[in-house]
């Protein structure tokens, strides 16, 4: 069974910025991605030839990403390697020494990648990003639906604190991350925390791999439920549902807490075919 790209979209919802999103895919090889890098919380800027150290490492690993997988590789000793050769990138492109610089200015990604070999695909994930899985069963949600809730209820909480105290708690909650190795970042314990699902699919079926931005038209918004979202996504596209979700953002707040009025959206769309 092959893998068709239906169309992908980064969008950094600032113009003129690249966001900290990046989204990619090589059908040949059956494999595709979303990135999305953690908004820096200190000013060192290791990697200044980029964006932000954000936009460095989801670029860093989207690059590799474009190295697949040899056949009969697990999934864990893939993404050993790949994070491997992101560190030594880092290594050669930083402008300080890794390991003089502080937990909180490394950078660290939320990430979901799949890979289908025949009828059978798994999904590689951390942090945030999503995946939905259109079948004839129904839509099946991949990814740790639970950290949009935490996030929604950790930008209530920060919205209550001082800019000082709203940072610090920001730098703290980097250190732990990279200390634990939660994310997709430069320590040696990431490879060692992936999250993995596996899936079986028929010809036709559909699959939505999206950051954090665009999954916030499911959670806290609410504007669609699993089901309309790929929905609309097969009958409207998906810059429809990137017009939908600025259009959100740019109504009033109402209760949803809002850290920034408008987050990066990136986001893969396939179908399965014969």
């Amino acid at each position: 069974m092959r893998l068709d790209v239906v169309s992908t979209v980064n969008d950094p919802g600032v113009p003129g910025k690249t966001g900290d999103d990046r989204a990619g895919f090589d059908a040949a090889a059956g494999t595709a991605w979303v990135l999305d890098g953690a908004t820096d919380v200190t000013d060192l800027r290791p990697f200044p030839a980029c964006e932000s150290g954000a936009a460095w490492i989801a670029e860093a690993l989207s690059d590799r990403l474009m190295q697949g997988p040899q056949s009969g590789e697990t999934p864990e000793a893939y993404f050993a390697s790949v994070l491997a050769d992101v560190r030594q990138r880092a290594e050669a492109e930083s402008r300080l020494p890794l390991d003089k610089l502080p937990g909180e200015a490394l950078p660290i990604a939320s990430g979901m990648w799949m890979w289908l070999q025949g009828d059978e695909a798994v999904f590689v994930y951390m942090g945030d990003c999503m995946a939905l899985v259109r079948s004839g069963a129904g839509v099946r949600l991949i990814g740790q639906a639970e950290k949009a809730e935490d996030e929604t209820a950790a930008a209530r909480r920060m919205l209550a604190l001082t800019p000082e105290e709203r940072m610090g708690w920001l730098r703290q909650s980097r250190r732990l991350s990279n200390e634990l190795g939660t994310a997709f970042g430069l320590g040696p314990d990431c490879a060692q925390n992936l999250k993995l699902a596996h899936a079986t699919l028929q010809p036709g079926d559909e699959i939505c791999l999206m950051s954090d931005g665009l999954y916030r038209l499911i959670s806290p918004y609410a504007t669609h439920t699993l089901e309309s979202l790929m929905a609309d996504l097969s009958e409207k596209g998906l810059l429809a549902l990137i017009r939908a979700l600025r259009d959100f953002e740019s109504a009033p707040d109402g209760d949803i807490p809002r850290i920034n009025r408008r987050d990066d959206a990136s986001a893969v769309y396939l179908r399965t075919g014969l």
